[in-house]
């Protein structure tokens, strides 16, 4: 039968400045944070044939994990998907060794779909060198270990990770998370977008970056949706319900998480 729940998941990240200093001491032993973090985007510029200082995986350290919990009901062929609940793992206050005891903690007890936006060129590579750097066991998310087909990791296993980034870019292109939200009528990316994150964090603002993270985790689910109609798998019913019982969460919780009323907003905007 394969997964019953499904997990949208994203991360939000810096520049590991720590990394930078072991493999250059001579050139970011001596600098500030903010000057080690500019030479890693430098090194990576100049290495980038389009000039993009976007750093490696290796260089990514995790400061939040949005995630969205839905049920998965199979029936002849068809799925309906059943919202749960949304939220970033952990506390505010919890460091990258934490989140990702929790996170991997958390897979451990389901048995899930991972959904994602580049989860495969990015999520996934960073999640995994990131649990190296910490020595960190993750049976679960490692299980292309133990299957070809039936992993986390391979493009061609949409049972277990539905990256629709590969997807909706026929694993050739890479369309952006906001254009194609954009596209589908959704919200897209609000007033904040990834580039923002370091400068954010320096600031010490990391519930508005968990909030970022929650509203990126709901583009995704959303968009989802329409890749599951798309392809006949969620009937067009079940997808009016479920958007509509997203719809009456954010309203439930907008009073609480701004963020949320933000994007409920946006969404209406959108249609």
């Amino acid at each position: 039968m394969g997964p019953r729940k499904l997990l949208v998941f994203d991360l939000e990240t810096v520049p590991d400045t720590d990394l930078a200093r072991k493999l250059w001491p001579e050139e970011c032993g001596k600098l500030s944070a903010e000057d080690c973090v500019e030479y890693i985007y430098a090194h990576h510029r100049a290495k980038s044939s389009s000039g993009s200082d976007f750093p490696a995986p290796p260089f990514h350290k995790i400061v939040a994990i949005g995630c969205l919990l839905a049920d998965i009901e199979h029936d002849d062929g068809t799925e309906t998907y059943h919202f749960r609940k949304l939220g970033c793992i952990g506390d505010e206050g919890d460091d990258e060794l934490t989140l990702l005891q929790k996170f991997f903690d958390f897979g451990a007890r389901e048995n899930l779909r991972l959904v994602s936006f580049n989860g495969l060129g990015f999520d996934n590579p960073v999640l995994k060198l990131r649990a190296l750097h910490h020595h960190l066991p993750a049976k679960w998310f490692m299980n292309h270990l133990f299957s070809k087909w039936d992993n986390y990791h391979s493009k061609n296993a949409l049972s277990y990770h539905a990256d629709l980034a590969e997807m909706f870019g026929s694993f050739r292109s890479m369309p952006k998370l906001d254009e194609v939200c954009t596209l589908a009528g959704l919200p897209g990316k609000l007033d904040v977008s990834g580039s923002k994150v370091y400068e954010m964090h320096l600031r010490g603002e990391m519930q508005q970056i968990r909030d970022y993270c929650e509203t990126d985790v709901l583009n995704t689910y959303l968009l989802y949706l329409h890749h599951q109609h798309l392809g006949g798998i969620l009937l067009p019913e079940m997808m009016a319900d479920e958007f509509a019982s997203v719809r009456q969460y954010l309203e439930k919780e907008q009073a609480k998480r701004a963020h949320l009323g933000q994007f409920l907003t946006a969404w209406n905007a959108a249609i």
